[in-house]
């Protein structure tokens, strides 16, 4: 997610990282993760908040002026829960050209 400010409307959070703000935290399907004190006040969410609770990491371009943040990490322990490799073609012992079709689940 790339951003120009670190506070988001919820709106915005949820339609770009799929989290929503509900009384009792940030909430994806049936995962809820609390956040900290002044973490959504005046109709914003602190990003900074939101990375640091969902393990994602922020980081700055300062010739750019913008933040980068993701992906969740921190409530699954990986990165990626999913992901499809592109087809592979490597040659064998006989030097035969051998396609390989991966995808890797968590």
């Amino acid at each position: 997610m790339i951003l120009e400010r670190l506070d988001v409307t919820p709106d915005e959070l949820e339609r770009r990282t799929g989290w929503e703000l509900k009384p009792e935290g940030l909430c994806k399907d049936d995962r809820c993760v609390p956040l900290p004190d002044g973490g959504a006040a005046d109709g914003l969410v602190d990003v900074r908040a939101v990375a640091e609770r969902l393990g994602m990491p922020l980081v700055h371009d300062e010739e750019a002026s913008v933040w980068a943040m993701g992906p969740e990490s921190g409530v699954t322990g990986r990165a990626l829960t999913t992901a499809r490799v592109p087809e592979i073609v490597l040659p064998d012992l006989e030097g035969d050209e051998v396609a390989h079709e991966m995808e890797l689940v968590a």
